[in-house]
């Protein structure tokens, strides 16, 4: 009777290894259309001999069926089992804008919990620059039980990464696995980020679970962007896998956005091998791993950028593509897929700067010009374009002075909401102006793109600074910062530049001191508080400020 129960149980599992399956479907976790990139910080959670970690890609056999593996540990910190980092190392003038974590480990089969510390396995520790360990819960768990058994977690750090330097390093400790027998374990931080000196880019995080085994295929959709009409296209892909072998071959990744699935490769990754076990970017190993495996025996996380010089790949006004995983005698789970793709867009900028009429410094009471700039410096002409700022409450408005300077419809405007393309809007304190070739009094014209402003408009206007002294005590700084907004002519997409001047700062970044206005307060009285010396409930307290003179 044991027998065949034992025969009922192998003919299981011979069954249910051979299939391919869409565990959890495949979804977008974040997209931005930016001037940027995408990048990966990653690493094992689990380490086998010395031999078979150093195998450089894509050449070796060993894999982690035939080793005896346990946890890295890179640290001396007793309340760690397992730790690992990676370097952040993103370009000068990088920012930041979203960060995920995922990690991931294969437990016992059948019966997960006798895995020890299973119950925390959607909880992770993590360090930056060697700052004392932070325990994290993720956002999301999910818990793999086809084919192979494993937990898979998701947190969103954007926070963690936006509070550490672009060159920081990630630290991250106690991921839950299995250490018998065939295993893997590993995590990857996904960094998005914005850049004005990179290219503009539909930059996509999709995530899910794909798991195919032994003969079988699965497609996972890519859509949300759209490529230029004209021109190159350059893309890039990102994928995370886990259980890849680098002594099997026969497994592939295939793209199709062009009509048919092409293989993709590189110097590290065999057409016909294309999940090995490895780290990398643009087919070369990440240079700041601790500990620096060349096989990672069972995780990968690989950023590809194939040569699409024949568009064979995706082509013009692409919308949408495919992606092919496939195998033919080995177990690859996919858990994420990045891409990032070259893409028509405007970019816009508004700077703005200022004279002061009076002279010198700048005091209360003064009056000043102010002279904003407008500019598409991206990839595509921007229509219906409309620029709108709103004026501090310390300042007064000129009437009559709203005139541009530069550009399309050049010449003096009235203030009030008519025929012309700029007005002042009293209620709001707001300048508001239709720029671009085609403005009207209600729609903004087309902005042509130009790397260099070819096409900018000038607006200028005057404003008065309140003289009352007490006004400036509590800040002394006026930062005006003027927002533009277009619709992509190719795209539909509406932009802004969420106030972003085209100025630079010493380090040749984006300035963020663009229209920033010092007032010089020296003249002004100086401010004195009396009160009483003892306040009970219900007492009252007397505050008292000298007067203001005109200036």
């Amino acid at each position: 009777m044991k027998k065949f129960l034992g025969l009922i149980v192998l003919q299981f599992i011979f069954f249910s290894t051979y299939f391919s399956q869409i565990v959890d479907p495949f979804t977008i976790r974040y997209q931005i259309n930016q001037k940027g990139g995408l990048v990966f910080l990653a690493n094992s959670s689990v380490s086998g001999s010395s031999a078979a970690n150093g195998e450089m890609p894509p050449d070796g056999s060993s894999d982690n069926n035939g080793e005896i593996m346990d946890f890295v540990d890179i640290d001396s910190d007793a309340s760690t089992f397992m730790s690992s980092s990676d370097q952040l190392n993103l370009p000068n003038c990088s920012e930041i804008v979203w960060a995920g974590l995922y990690w991931q480990g294969q437990v016992e089969d059948f019966t997960p919990e006798n895995t020890p510390n299973y119950v925390d396995r959607n909880k992770i520790k993590i360090s930056v620059n060697n700052s004392a360990y932070t325990q994290l819960t993720a956002d999301e768990t999910f818990d793999n039980t086809d084919g192979k058994t494993a937990h898979f977690n998701f947190k969103d750090i954007t926070s963690i990464a936006q509070a550490n330097p672009i060159n920081a390093t990630y630290k991250l400790a106690n991921i839950v696995s299995k250490t018998q027998g065939s295993t893997f374990g590993g995590w990857t931080i996904v960094v998005v980020y914005r850049n004005i000196y990179e290219t503009m880019k539909n930059l996509t995080v999709f995530d899910g679970l794909v798991n195919v085994n032994g003969g079988t295929s699965a497609d996972i959709n890519l859509n949300g962007f759209l490529t230029p009409p004209t021109g190159a296209v350059n893309f890039q892909l990102g994928v995370i896998a886990h259980d890849g072998d680098r002594g099997q071959s026969g497994d592939q990744l295939e793209f199709n956005g062009a009509g048919s699935f092409v293989g993709i490769s590189d110097a590290l990754h065999d057409l016909d091998n294309a999940f090995n076990s490895t780290i990398s970017r643009n087919g070369v190993l990440t240079a700041f791993r601790n500990p620096s495996f060349n096989n990672n025996l069972g995780h990968d996380a690989n950023i590809y950028s194939p040569n699409n010089s024949s568009f064979n790949f995706i082509g013009n006004s692409a919308t949408s593509a495919q992606i092919k995983i496939s195998t033919s005698n080995e177990t690859v789970l996919t858990s994420v897929i990045t891409s990032a793709i070259d893409i028509y867009e405007p970019d816009l900028r508004a700077s703005v700067s200022y004279t002061d009429l009076n002279g010198g410094t700048v005091r209360p009471g003064d009056i000043l010009e102010y002279a904003i700039t407008a500019k598409n410096i991206g990839s595509d002409v921007s229509v219906n374009t409309i620029l709108a700022d709103t004026l501090d409450s310390r300042l007064t408005y000129v009437p009559g002075t709203l005139r541009i300077t530069f550009g399309p419809n050049s010449g003096n405007k009235t203030d009030a909401l008519d025929g012309d393309q700029a007005e002042f809007i009293s209620a709001n304190n707001v300048i508001v102006a239709q720029i671009g070739t085609g403005a009207n009094g209600v729609l903004g014209g087309a902005v042509s793109n130009s790397s260099t402003g070819a096409d900018s408009t000038v607006i200028k206007f005057r404003v008065q600074l309140t003289n009352d002294c007490a006004v400036w005590q509590c800040g002394s700084e006026l930062i005006n910062k003027a927002f533009l907004f277009g619709t992509g002519q190719i795209s539909g997409i509406t932009n802004s530049n969420n106030g972003a001047s085209d100025l630079l700062d010493d380090d040749g970044c984006p300035s963020l001191e663009s229209g920033l206005v010092t007032i010089d307060i020296s003249s002004c009285p100086v401010a004195t508080i009396t009160f009483t010396d003892t306040i009970c409930i219900g007492q009252s307290i007397n505050l008292s400020y000298p007067s203001s003179p005109s200036l």
